[in-house]
């Protein structure tokens, strides 16, 4: 089965070039991917409009959207002030995604230091975001992003139980964080592996809980075997993209996006194998 593969827009932009996307918008329309994966940042707010019109003017596609990954920190205080922000931040997302022509979106519900220690405040807020998300007509995944006090497919599941409608977004390198991979293709998660609306596609090469080294790595660079995963994907006839998340920065800062080009192919070749 062929999915559409897209390219994280996140993999060229980050803290060592300042956020800045002038990389890549130069060279996007060079990859021979289906679609890109937009990344939006918080520090983008004030100009996020402008910061838009350039996208738009890049002459690529974004069928998916990345919210900024801070707003689910909002829901873990209880403050109500807290809670407004951050659905007001998310509405912003929201429009802004629309605005691209998006129709996912993948959202962390929890995330940083707060990361799932008040989960049951998070599993509240989502019932709002749902909402806000379908007054733009988006399809909001939820990712199975790190957690502090329990582990993503468990949070999931909590997810699911309260939301049977809830879809998710799966990335590969989070749940290797976590020492999921043989959990997520086991015939006891095949309930939740069919809720799997979205893929993150990275490798990762720690050791299972080791938050000094959660480098975003390219395909085989790190230890994970996909294949029982695709495997799985090919079973519950997952028809949903992947979206390469690989870093794709030089230690020097510099930007190569010959090595997502690369992984671009190495994906394609692990997709066919699985055909």
């Amino acid at each position: 089965m062929t999915r559409p593969l897209y390219v994280s827009s996140g993999a060229f932009i980050g803290r060592k070039n300042n956020v800045s996307p002038d990389g890549f918008l130069s060279f996007c329309r060079d990859f021979e991917c289906d679609g890109f994966e937009f990344m939006n940042y918080r520090a983008w707010y004030p100009e996020l409009d402008s910061i838009l019109a350039r996208f738009l003017a890049a002459g690529v596609s974004f069928p998916t959207f990345h919210c900024d990954k801070t707003i689910g920190e909002g829901f873990s205080s209880g403050d109500p002030d807290e809670y407004r922000r951050a659905c007001d931040l998310f509405r912003v997302n929201c429009r802004a995604a629309a605005g691209l022509g998006s129709r996912l979106l993948v959202f962390h519900l929890w995330n940083g230091l707060p990361s799932d220690k008040n989960f049951g405040r998070h599993l509240d807020a989502l019932s709002d975001l749902y909402a806000i998300a379908a007054e733009y007509d988006l399809f909001l995944t939820v990712e199975n992003v790190i957690c502090a006090v329990s582990d993503p497919l468990s949070r999931l599941d909590e997810i699911a139980a309260r939301y049977p409608a809830a879809r998710f977004t799966f990335d590969t390198k989070m749940a290797a964080f976590h020492d999921r991979m043989g959990e997520i293709v086991s015939p006891a998660r095949r309930a939740l592996a069919e809720k799997i609306a979205h893929v993150h596609l990275n490798d990762y090469a720690g050791t299972p809980g080791d938050f000094s080294d959660l480098r975003v790595l390219h395909l085989g660079e790190g230890k994970i075997d996909f294949a029982p995963f695709l495997s799985l994907l090919d079973e519950i006839n997952y028809s949903g993209a992947i979206t390469l998340e690989c870093s794709c920065f030089n230690p020097d800062g510099t930007l190569c996006p010959e090595k997502m080009k690369q992984s671009i192919v190495t994906a394609r070749a692990m997709t066919a194998a699985g055909d």
